[in-house]
């Protein structure tokens, strides 16, 4: 069989973001190593500037988020807030993969 005479090849043009979701719906390996790079990101973006300096740590195993701070202070304050943070995590990444926040 030839490349042209595929018969799983599509002759129309589709958005990166189609097909990068047909590709990861089937691979389940492959989504979750681009919610572990983007989980970084999102936390940096909800918590802000003043807590993002402070974090030493950040990374994502089995839908917990765990995250090791210098400050004492803003580790209770974001205790305090866990539930809206993971919400807010959830919402930037693009899926519910976050099930839990640790605070260290």
């Amino acid at each position: 069989m030839s490349y042209k005479n595929r018969d799983n090849r599509k002759n129309s043009v589709q958005p990166l973001q189609d097909i990068l979701n047909e590709i990861m719906g089937k691979q389940p390996s492959i989504s979750r190593g681009i919610y572990n790079s983007r989980i970084p990101g999102a936390w940096k973006e909800v918590v802000g500037p003043s807590a993002a300096r402070v974090t030493k740590n950040v990374w994502f195993r089995n839908g917990v988020v765990y995250v090791t701070l210098h400050s004492s202070v803003i580790r209770n304050e974001l205790l305090l807030h866990r539930d809206t943070i993971i919400q807010n995590m959830n919402d930037k990444i693009g899926n519910s993969v976050v099930k839990e926040l640790v605070l260290r």
